[in-house]
């Protein structure tokens, strides 16, 4: 088998990618991207916006003892009532909803 090539033969490289991402990179559209496709953690912002209650923060509001929260959370079914380890979350915008209705 003879193949016929030159040690020092020279090959024309371009890099396109680089070429395509340098034209289409623009810095302002790309701040615009990030800033309407990134989801925001609930915690990294000053003005946190509360997500869930707890039993008594429930309680407080509803004007009764804490030991009566844990109980309407134990047997309601009218809102959601989360349950992680031994803690009880009710989630803000189900227990509103409820509140609301009952008012």
């Amino acid at each position: 088998m003879d193949m016929n090539f030159e040690k020092n033969a020279s090959v024309k490289f371009d890099d396109y990618t680089k070429n395509f991402l340098q034209s289409d990179s623009d810095p302002a559209t790309m701040e615009v991207v990030t800033r309407t496709n990134a989801v925001k953690s609930p915690t990294n912002s000053p003005e946190t916006t509360k997500l869930v209650y707890t039993v008594k923060e429930v309680a407080q509001m509803l004007a009764i003892s804490q030991r009566a929260a844990y109980n309407l959370c134990n047997s309601t079914t009218e809102f959601r009532v989360l349950r992680a380890g031994g803690s009880i979350r009710i989630p803000k915008d189900s227990f509103d909803a409820w509140l609301y209705r009952a008012a």
